[in-house]
Parts: structure tokens; sequence; C-alpha cells
């Protein structure tokens, strides 16, 4: 395998890819919790709105104050070294979905939603409990006595609210939102899912900066090369 050092123009961006943040775990606690429970190096997750906007549900403005946002993506992507990015062939194909997203992005936003502070916290026991209880989980959902976790939320970590996007639009239907429980999915756990993506490539906003051999994604076949593109 070829290792992926190159990267991709920011303007070739398209709705619905995954911006995975790679994170400094001695920058701040919220990274410190999230790369401690989850052992990756992408520690935060948003999702490219279109128009030069990517959505993410941030704490970096504080516990309190931390928000689901629109922003500038290259002054996103520029708070960290790299972002790898995910692309999923099919979840966006049509203008109906796109739009979709756009509007489940804008009522979040216009709801005022906030940054799911405590859900990182208690990330790690969730998951385990969800993985653990999958089988009875679907067996319910099947006999009438379940249904997926809803995606209209007042508060959502980061990844949560990516794979929520997913939900919201129907690309997930309802039977698999039960295994994709969105609180469930680690920025890391994404980039392991192809439900969300295949790996596109890197971006950055440093002329000079060098990705690691060590990165996950370093070796990794791109999507140019597994569909043509």
């Amino acid at each position: 395998m070829q290792p992926n050092t190159e990267f991709k123009n920011i303007a070739d961006l398209k709705p619905g890819d995954v911006i995975l943040c790679h994170c400094d775990p001695s920058n701040d606690l919220v990274s410190k919790a999230i790369h401690s429970v989850t052992s990756s190096e992408y520690c935060h997750a948003a999702i490219y709105y279109g128009d030069s906007l990517a959505a993410e549900s941030t704490a970096k403005d504080g516990i309190k104050k931390g928000k689901i946002e629109k922003v500038d993506v290259s002054k996103l992507i520029s708070r960290y070294g790299h972002v790898a990015v995910l692309r999923q062939p099919d979840a966006w194909a049509s203008d109906n979905r796109v739009e979709a997203l756009k509007l489940f992005v804008d009522k979040v936003v216009e709801n005022g939603a906030k940054y799911n502070f405590n859900g990182i916290f208690s990330f790690k026991s969730r998951k385990e409990f969800h993985e653990a209880n999958i089988q009875e989980k679907l067996e319910n959902f099947f006999g009438g006595k379940l249904s997926p976790l809803p995606t209209d939320k007042s508060e959502y970590f980061c990844s949560e609210f990516v794979s929520d996007c997913f939900i919201a639009v129907g690309f997930i239907q309802p039977s698999a939102a039960i295994l994709f429980q969105s609180d469930t999915y680690s920025p890391g756990d994404l980039g392991k899912e192809p439900t969300f993506g295949t790996f596109w490539g890197y971006l950055t906003t440093n002329p000079s900066y060098k990705i690691s051999e060590h990165d996950y994604y370093y070796r990794t076949t791109t999507y140019d090369v597994i569909y043509g593109v």
C-alpha cells in the first residue's frame, strides 16, 4: 500500500462528508477524556454542510456554552494539525437527501441544542451496555416493544450529532438505528464503520504539515481508488 501523504483541496468537500479531527489529548479536557476512552487520535467529528460550512457539536467555548453550530470549514480545520475525511458513496447521492441534512442541521441549530458533555463521561459504560444487549434490543424492536432513540435532542456530543444526521435523513433505517445507537459512537468508531463513509483524504491549512506514518489512515485504501473516482 502506498502511504497517503498528499492533501485534498478543501473546496472539493461535498455535503455529508464526515470530518474527523486529529487531536492532541493534552490540549483540553474533552480531547483527553475521549482519547482515554477510545484510544483514538481522532477525538472530534463534524459533518460538511455545504457552502463552505461544517456543522459540529463542540465544547470549545466552555462546558456550559458548548453548542451545535455551523462554522467556516477552513476555520474548523485550522484548529487541528490535520483532519481525515470520510465520504459515503450512497447516502448523499440525491439532492433530497442533502436538503434533508441541511434542514436537520438548521433545526438543531435554531433550537439551540447544546454540547452533551455528560455523554462523554458516561460513554464507555453506555457503549458496553449497548453492545452486551444489542440482540435483546433488536428482538424488542421487531416485537414492537422498542423504538429507536429520537434524533431531535437538546444535547449531542460531536460524533453523536454526526451519527444522528445519518439517522435523521433516513439513510440509517429505524431497525438499523437500534444497532447504530448514536450516543455509542465515538469519532474513532465512525472511521471504522463503512456506513459513515470511506477514507477520502486528509485536509490541512498548514502548508508545511506532514502526516505521521503512525496515523490510522496513513496506509488506508482511499475512496478514489475503491470507487475509481
